[in-house]
């Protein structure tokens, strides 16, 4: 018998991993300075009031018009990636039906995407830490900011080679630990995705919306796991706790005599 290409060969992987580079790269970067806008109003508005959650909608919707504007430039990927989900599920539709993408489909685009993120989220991950870092900040008098965060990147630095191995097995495990879960995961991307709220997800749907629901729905789902499982990591926890003392201003002696 033909032996099955690895599951990081299949089409729809490897079309998810060509969106993935050309998302996290040079041509996605207005798209995701608005998607990390976004992912941020996101975080501040829990456990918000209803006036407060009225302003963060607003927010939220106009942050999500600058990621679609700022999607343009992934249209050929993502092109790519709708052909290879269509010929993933759809390869016995009739000729001339019109084609969507219902539950089934999008739980294969979540466990496509969870197959090929681990290689882009590892060499960010770290950044996504000071930013949950910088966040919790924001929501502080400045009076009480004791981290410096300028400081914790410039002590972080010289160590990234030395945490590399951490940051990829933690990259690894949130994925694959989120596979479990693709099915409530694929019922929250179906929404997002779903557009026109017909119940399934039409090229127009896709090509419109895919771009921020796929960061919103499932990496930063993948993020919120990964960032505390780094953190907890004794490999990451040595260089992490002394870099964060430093920016703090507070010295080993500091440190022996607390």
């Amino acid at each position: 018998a033909e032996k099955e290409p690895a599951p990081e060969q299949h089409p729809l992987v490897l079309a998810m991993r060509s969106f993935l580079q050309a998302a996290h790269g040079g041509a996605g970067r207005g798209f995701r300075s608005a998607l990390e806008d976004a992912a941020h109003t996101l975080a501040a508005s829990e456990g918000c009031d209803a006036e407060e959650a009225a302003d963060f909608r607003a927010a939220l919707d106009d942050q999500l018009g600058a990621a679609e504007a700022g999607a343009d430039e992934l249209l050929p990927s993502l092109r790519a990636l709708w052909a290879a989900s269509v010929a993933s599920c759809c390869s016995d539709e009739v000729a001339g039906e019109r084609i969507v993408l219902g539950r089934e489909a999008v739980e294969e685009l979540v466990l496509a995407h969870l197959l090929a993120y681990p290689e882009f989220l590892s060499p960010a991950l770290v950044k996504k830490v000071i930013q949950q870092l910088s966040l919790g900040q924001s929501f502080i008098g400045a009076e009480d900011r004791h981290l410096d965060l300028s400081a914790l990147v410039r002590e972080l630095h010289p160590h990234l080679t030395t945490i590399a191995a951490a940051t990829r097995a933690v990259a690894t495990r949130s994925c694959e630990h989120l596979q479990t879960r693709s099915e409530p995961i694929a019922a929250k991307l179906l929404a997002a995705l779903d557009k026109d709220r017909d119940g399934a997800v039409s090229e127009a749907d896709f090509l419109a919306t895919a771009p921020h629901a796929l960061a919103l729905e499932i990496e930063n789902v993948v993020v919120s796991a990964a960032v505390p499982a780094l953190l907890s990591m004794p490999e990451f926890a040595d260089v992490f706790h002394p870099a964060a003392a430093l920016a703090m201003g507070i010295s080993g002696a500091d440190e022996d005599r607390g």
